[in-house]
């Protein structure tokens, strides 16, 4: 904020940046060089006042229609149908995009390329997962990553990449999920999860979401140790202490591999969790003497 000079009116006259947009050009001119980030390796950009510039630019484009109704729809639906799929919400994008199509301006023909690219999306989000055998369901989630991976490689250097990632990401993601709810029907279940974190932090080493990874595969081999001093009494003669700081060394290596990391939010968790750990460790080691 700033004043007014001396002798005025000692009225706050808001900051530029703060205050609404006045023009069409204002709200997209920032969103779209924003818009082409890598949403793969870095958050969704944030806009002067913190918020989410994909849905801050919605809420404007928005209030600008309402201002000037009928005024430039077809750049309004355009830009709207790129924030709806930089937030992967498709379904949305795809109607905007057809919005812009149908209204037969200069924006139409690039509309019509981005709705094809979202359309092939789609069919492989609504591909059904089998749900009567768990190597048929983890099969499915094999066929759609290698769709993805096509997908990627056809797209390489747009955003459209990286949205590929995203997707691909989250279907590695789930499969390590699924296993890890599933790891006491399958045989050397807790060696798939761990071989699944192990892909899974391999692959995606670039990916934004790499320490909420790391935590929770350090959360598993905290998991497994807690179970092992469940499943074995540590007063008693089952109990090894080799066995269980195998499990808790390996889990404490990884929550300190991140909270050695700066300026990520993961930090603080993965330095109260090592604390909880460590406890733990030494009531295993006073019981089992």
């Amino acid at each position: 904020m700033f004043l007014l000079p001396a002798g005025c009116s000692t009225r706050i006259v808001p900051e530029p940046q703060y205050v609404p947009a006045a023009d069409l050009l204002d709200i997209v001119k920032d969103f779209q060089r924003l818009a082409r980030e890598d949403v793969y390796r870095f958050p969704i950009p944030k806009d002067v006042t913190g918020i989410n510039i994909m849905k801050a630019t919605l809420v404007r484009l928005d209030d600008y229609e309402k201002k000037t109704p009928g005024q430039f729809s077809a750049v309004i639906n355009f830009n709207r149908a790129v924030a709806y799929e930089r937030l992967r919400a498709y379904d949305q994008a795809l109607a905007y995009y057809r919005k812009v199509t149908e209204s037969d301006g200069r924006l139409g023909p690039e509309a019509a390329k981005n709705s094809a690219v979202l359309e092939s999306f789609q069919r492989i989000l609504e591909k059904p997962l089998p749900t009567h055998d768990p190597m048929e369901y983890i099969k499915v989630l094999d066929e759609k990553v290698a769709a993805w991976n096509d997908l990627i490689r056809k797209h390489q250097g747009s955003p459209y990449e990286y949205l590929a990632r995203v997707e691909e990401e989250r279907i590695d993601r789930a499969k390590v999920a699924f296993v890890e709810l599933n790891r006491y029907r399958m045989k050397d279940g807790n060696q798939l999860v761990i071989l699944g974190y192990g892909q899974l932090v391999t692959k995606h080493r670039q990916s934004k979401n790499l320490y909420r990874y790391l935590v929770d595969f350090a959360d598993f081999y905290a998991l497994l140790a807690k179970e092992y001093s469940i499943q074995n009494d540590p007063e008693g003669l089952s109990f090894d202490q080799d066995t269980f700081d195998q499990f808790a060394k390996s889990a404490l290596r990884l929550y300190t591999e991140v909270a050695q990391v700066d300026g990520i939010l993961e930090k603080v968790e993965a330095q109260g969790k090592i604390e909880g750990l460590r406890g733990l460790t030494e009531k295993m080691r006073r019981l089992s003497r």
